[in-house]
């Protein structure tokens, strides 16, 4: 892992980053929480998807949106953070030029920002979305979603509803009808995952696994002709 940074649109950008020397080799890109909450690239969820995409493979970017640690400018309500997000694609696609899929990630105001992104680079494959916050941010955006991908929701969850997240992952596998459009529900979990990491990391590496295991042409042809309905998956703790 390595400090880098680049140019965003109001000066520098931080960032930390994982380079996978297969040629090849996976991309993904991960954005962090709500900065005026105290989010950043360090928070905790970021860190592990960061490390989950970074041990399948992956060569892996996050970043520090304008205003937050050593990144220049000033919080913009989000429009600022997708320019931010724009760039970091664009760096991460010209140190990776061989490299296929490009996957997104993001928590909470983070997800937002990354299926926004995902809809304007088509060559996004897969995505990430870790508490979305469907009661307090517009997803119509996603008309259709053009990728299938995982949503992840604590059913304690007191910031990201989870009926409104519930009926986020209903229209999203409606328009996909695929396997790979996974929603999973933790029980007992909060907005952080707290004391459910370990499940939080078992679903995420567990879907990776599950996606790479198949061809990124077989993936696209899967969301083109199967007709299977998301599944909203209660994981529950196990008895101690």
């Amino acid at each position: 892992m390595r400090e880098i940074f680049f140019n965003g649109a109001v000066g520098k950008i931080e960032g930390k980053y994982h380079h996978n020397k297969t040629i090849g080799a996976p991309i993904a890109l991960i954005f962090h929480p709500h900065p005026q909450y105290g989010g950043n690239m360090d928070n905790k969820i970021v860190y592990n998807l960061y490390n989950i995409f970074a041990n399948n493979g992956f060569s892996v970017l996050r970043i520090n949106f304008r205003g937050v640690g050593k990144s220049s400018g000033n919080f913009e309500k989000g429009i600022g953070e997708l320019s931010d997000g724009a760039a970091a694609a664009d760096w991460l696609q010209n140190n990776n030029m061989a490299s296929s899929p490009f996957w997104v990630a993001g928590f909470s105001f983070g997800a937002w920002v990354a299926m926004q992104l995902m809809m304007r680079r088509p060559e996004v494959e897969g995505f990430i979305a870790v508490a979305p916050p469907a009661n307090k941010y517009d997803f119509s955006f996603l008309s259709p979603c053009p990728v299938p991908g995982l949503i992840i929701q604590g059913d304690q969850d007191s910031i990201s509803d989870e009926a409104a997240v519930s009926q986020l992952a209903a229209r999203l596998s409606n328009s996909i009808k695929s396997e790979y459009m996974q929603y999973y529900v933790i029980e007992k979990a909060d907005h952080f995952f707290r004391d459910h990491m370990d499940k939080f990391n078992e679903i995420v590496d567990n879907y990776i696994k599950f996606c790479l295991s198949e061809s990124a042409g077989n993936r696209k042809k899967d969301v083109a002709n199967k007709k299977v309905k998301y599944r909203r998956i209660v994981m529950q703790d196990e008895p101690v």
